[in-house]
């Protein structure tokens, strides 16, 4: 009877270590399921920012299309909130500003949209010349005929 008593002993330690070895595979799965979790938000915060920046960059040359002397030349002039409180609260929405350029090949007007999307941010630059960038007032009706986009990486 003794010598059984001892075989029922080492399967208490055995357990214990198999259910240790359980756990750290639980717990490592879950810390990898966590970061990517992580990493697809911050993807999609960012994929939105660069979305909020185009809208806003767009919504400057309509600006311009209906006002070809349109201009908010300080830095982050107005914002298009996409969420109620948006820029009140540094999320969900552009900032945008126009330079005071003519339009002309010499001076073009200058979008800059800051897209903001929770942490995210980014930025589309926008060059934008009037009637192919003439000087030649009578040949200036405004219409917006080259546009260069690109975006800000810093």
């Amino acid at each position: 009877m003794n010598k059984s008593r001892k075989q029922g002993i080492a399967t208490l330690p055995t357990v214990i270590v198999i259910g240790l070895i359980a756990l750290a595979v639980v717990v490592s799965i879950t810390a990898m399921t966590f970061d990517q979790l992580l990493i697809s938000q911050a993807g999609a915060q960012s994929s939105a920012a660069l979305f909020y920046a185009e809208s806003g960059a767009r919504d400057a040359l309509t600006r311009i299309a209906r006002n070809k002397n349109y201009t908010c030349s300080t830095a982050d002039c107005y914002s298009v909130d996409f969420a109620a409180g948006g820029c009140a609260a540094g999320t969900s929405c552009a900032k945008v500003s126009v330079s005071a350029g003519l339009g002309t090949s010499a001076d073009p007007k200058i979008i800059v949209s800051k897209g903001l999307m929770g942490s995210s941010v980014r930025r589309i630059q926008s060059s934008v010349l009037l009637d192919g960038g003439t000087t030649v007032t009578a040949n200036q009706l405004g219409q917006i005929t080259s546009v260069s986009w690109s975006e800000l990486t810093n």
